[in-house]
């Protein structure tokens, strides 16, 4: 059964990563803000939590990877998890924008028990819905069709709610910010299970997978990381590139109404999240002619400069086209993940034997979630050092908090991503195999 897909299970599959990214791009750019002026959360005690619950979350993927290579059923080893995780995980998306009235420790155990509960969460539908698209068809032409599909679908949503989550949240409020918040948050839930049970019931796994990889044990799964750089390089460059989109994209809100004093152009900035797209669709023709380290290398170059100079100009032209260029570059290095992730199940399958795709994917994913921790934990920082009031005049401290968060931590990380690149490297002998 590995017939051409119809076009319909292609948008089914992409559709999926829609929903998932839904929730997942709303955390990611308005919780911090949430939680410190609407919620009334202090800044620290923010930064504490994001810390804690995606080191908690980072662990939590691993151990996923291992339960889906070892999970067998009569939908097959990924959908089942869409399935059964679509109404918690939407439910959750929800509640994490809820401000019941609680104080004290009852908010802090309230905020930190939701985070943590829709980090697992996410990691519980992104890691089968990502690690399925083997499965769907043997056909590499139509993979990277299925692919391609997914990114943009996927990263319309992440930039689509940052775009049009204030004024939607303005609009539903009604004089209550966080009435306004917790009425959006529960109409991505609603869309979210929509596209998760759509992707569940208009996909199938074809490809059926080497039964030996789910008789590997936990060790065996570790063995194929051993010695492998090009593995090692790609959590890395997974854990600097959240770091600096993560602090950067968070502090959007905050840069412009601290920075600039113009809360409404919060929504212009994160439309220039689009570029990333364009980033990613040179990514592979790039990668074809240079190679995949020396496209990174530009990449993240492109990223560090034109972070770097955002500063210089307050214009609102300069700050586009700047922020513009700077995501064009993290798309060059961010189109290649999945591709570099694949090269090193490759060679960890080359050099010790064994084919430990899920267990591979998933600790890599654990990179992404640590960065995503030291980001967004970072730039809580920045603010709580500066004593960051919601409610007070803004300070020079505050405008340098944002800035850190915003432009020099960023710029720093893609640096590291970069460098990071010169680990991936193979032995000869597998160059000649």
């Amino acid at each position: 059964m590995n017939g051409a897909l119809t076009w319909r299970e292609k948008l089914s599959y992409a559709l999926g990563n829609f929903g998932i990214n839904l929730p997942f791009g709303m955390t990611n750019a308005y919780l911090l803000y949430f939680y410190t002026d609407v919620y009334g959360v202090s800044a620290g005690t923010v930064a504490s939590l994001f810390l804690i619950a995606r080191c908690v979350d980072a662990v939590f993927d691993p151990m996923m990877g291992l339960l889906i290579d070892r999970t067998e059923t009569r939908w097959g080893k990924h959908r089942p998890f869409l399935l059964w995780l679509a109404v918690p995980f939407a439910v959750c998306g929800a509640i994490v924008f809820w401000a019941p009235p609680l104080e004290g420790w009852q908010k802090i155990a309230f905020i930190f028990a939701t985070y943590t509960l829709m980090g697992i969460l996410y990691s519980a539908v992104s890691l089968p819905l990502n690690s399925m698209l083997p499965t769907l068809t043997r056909d590499p032409r139509q993979r990277n069709t299925v692919n391609a599909l997914r990114e943009f679908i996927g990263s319309s949503a992440t930039v689509g709610i940052g775009y049009a989550a204030l004024p939607l949240v303005k609009t539903f409020s009604n004089g209550d910010e966080a009435h306004g918040f917790l009425v959006l948050a529960a109409i991505t839930g609603a869309i979210t299970l929509v596209c998760m049970l759509n992707a569940f019931a208009n996909t199938r796994e074809r490809v059926e997978v080497d039964h030996s990889v789910a008789k590997l044990t936990t060790a065996q799964s570790l063995q194929a990381t051993k010695g492998n750089w090009p593995w090692i390089a790609t959590m890395l460059v997974n854990f600097f590139f959240w770091i600096g989109f993560t602090g950067h994209i968070q502090s959007f809100v905050y840069f412009a109404q601290s920075v600039l004093g113009e809360a409404e152009f919060t929504s212009t900035l994160m439309l220039t999240m689009l570029a990333v797209l364009v980033g990613t669709g040179f990514a592979g023709v790039c990668a074809n002619a240079i190679g995949k380290r020396m496209t990174g290398a530009i990449g993240a170059a492109v990223a560090t400069v034109f972070t770097a100079i955002m500063p210089l100009s307050n214009d609102h032209t300069w700050l586009i086209a700047t922020n513009c260029v700077a995501y064009i570059g993290q798309g060059l290095i961010g189109g290649l993940l999945f591709s570099l992730m694949a090269d090193a199940v490759d060679y960890g399958a080359w050099k010790s034997g064994y084919r430990a795709q899920g267990f591979l994917f998933a600790a890599s994913s654990f990179g992404v979630k640590l960065g995503m921790s030291v980001g967004g934990a970072a730039g809580a920082w920045f603010l709580s050092l500066a004593a960051y009031d919601a409610k007070a005049p803004v300070t020079p401290e505050v405008v340098t908090a944002v800035m850190a968060g915003h432009v020099w931590l960023p710029a720093a990380s893609y640096v590291a991503m970069g460098l990071s690149l010169i680990l991936f490297r193979f032995l000869p002998a597998y160059k000649n195999a």
